[in-house]
C-alpha cells in the first residue's frame, strides 16, 4: 500500500515537472529568459548578429508611401469632433478586413471633403443605424 502511495507521489510530482508552462519553470537552477537570450545571442556569429540586426530593422520600417498615406488618414481622422471619431471607431471594430480595405480605397480615391463626409455617414449608418438614427433628430 505504501508503495502505492509512494508510486502515486512520484507521478504526481512528474506531471508538475512537465506540466504546460514546462520543468525548466520549476526547477530550480533554470536559468532566466534574459540570460537564455544573452547566450544565444553570444553564440551567434557577428555576420548572423548584423544579419539579424538589418533584418529587424526592415521589419521597423514601412516605406515612404506607406508612411505619408497612414500620416494623411490620421491627421483627417485627428480633425473630426470626438463624437464622430468615436462612431468611426466602433463602426471599423464591426467591419471585416476586406470592408475596411474597401473604406481606405475609397477614400484614397477622393479628395473632396463632401465626398468623404458621405463616404463616413454610409458606413456609420450601415454599422450604426441606431446611433446616427438619434443624432440626426
Amino acid at each position: 500500500m505504501a508503495a502505492k502511495h509512494v508510486a502515486l507521489a512520484f507521478c504526481a510530482l512528474s506531471f508538475l515537472q512537465t506540466s504546460f508552462a514546462g520543468y525548466e519553470r520549476f526547477w530550480i537552477f533554470s536559468k532566466d529568459a534574459n540570460t537564455q537570450a544573452s547566450e544565444s545571442w553570444d553564440r551567434l556569429s557577428e555576420e548572423e548578429q548584423r544579419a539579424l540586426i538589418k533584418r529587424y530593422q526592415n521589419l521597423k520600417e514601412i516605406p515612404e508611401e506607406q508612411r505619408i498615406a497612414l500620416q494623411q488618414r490620421m491627421d483627417w481622422f485627428t480633425q473630426l469632433p470626438e463624437t464622430e471619431k468615436n462612431q468611426m471607431r466602433e463602426a471599423w471594430q464591426q467591419m471585416s478586413t476586406s470592408e475596411r480595405n474597401e473604406l481606405r480605397k475609397k477614400m484614397s480615391m477622393t479628395t473632396d471633403n463632401q465626398k468623404r463626409k458621405e463616404i463616413r455617414e454610409e458606413y456609420l449608418n450601415k454599422y450604426m443605424p441606431e446611433k446616427n438614427i438619434v443624432q440626426k433628430h
